[in-house]
């Protein structure tokens, strides 16, 4: 079902204007990211993001491959791509990034349903080397470190080069996050396909009932001025 027309379908359903499509690459096999990266090029309402795998050679060339293809972020995803967000490889691949103006969206954090020695991959505290090695790289924490949100959350106040989406975590999680994080450096989220867009827009629409500030930063605002830059340099 995951295929750009569903997308654009359940976008129009709940009048969302614009989707980051997410992927993440293997160091073997057929290239995710450029798979996604030429689909959405395709729809203008869709924005890619490309991958690199920590493991894989010559960063700097399939970063500048991707960027002038028009990804406008980098994924990473420790469990999916088998490897540690605290490991040199990643930490050196961050810089990259960083240096390339290209924000890295990291799968943060454990969910409960991931293998074990996945869920050990993504304890929240093995981001910390690699955000704090790389001040210069903006860092998307996905799911705002899911079940351990109240550790992810710390990071704000220490690093003013992350962002918190909110994907996955549920209404009293997502309070919290929104309670405690700056509120320009939130990012609405879902997850999709895996989860229906109108589960976390539904979370942020109760949560921000009397803000509507927070509401459109969340929504809109904050995404929108993140990704300009690689928007301009592409």
């Amino acid at each position: 079902t995951h295929t750009a027309p569903n997308l654009l379908r359940d976008m129009d359903d709940l009048g969302i204007e614009t989707s980051v499509v997410l992927p993440f690459d293997l160091p073997i096999g057929r290239s995710n990211a450029e798979v996604t990266l030429d689909a959405v090029s395709r729809y203008p309402r869709l924005v890619g993001f490309g991958s690199v795998h920590p493991r894989q050679d010559e960063v700097d060339e399939r970063l500048e491959r991707q960027r002038r293809a028009g990804a406008q972020g980098i994924k990473l995803h420790p469990n999916g791509q088998f490897f540690s967000p605290d490991s040199p490889r990643c930490v050196h691949l961050c810089g990259r990034c960083g240096a390339a103006g290209l924000p890295v969206l990291f799968h943060c954090g454990p969910v409960g349903i991931e293998p074990e020695a996945a869920r050990e991959r993504c304890q929240v505290h093995r981001y910390e080397k690699t955000i704090a090695e790389n001040p210069e790289t903006t860092f998307i924490l996905g799911h705002s470190g899911a079940l351990q949100y109240e550790d992810a959350v710390r990071f704000a106040a220490r690093y003013p080069n992350t962002y918190f989406e909110l994907s996955c975590l549920g209404l009293t999680a997502l309070r919290h996050v929104i309670d405690v994080v700056p509120s320009d450096r939130l990012l609405y989220g879902t997850d999709w396909p895996f989860y229906h867009q109108s589960l976390t827009l539904a979370r942020v629409l109760i949560a921000t009932e009397d803000a509507p500030d927070l509401r459109r930063a969340i929504l809109s605002e904050n995404a929108t001025r993140l990704l300009e830059p690689a928007t301009a340099s592409a």
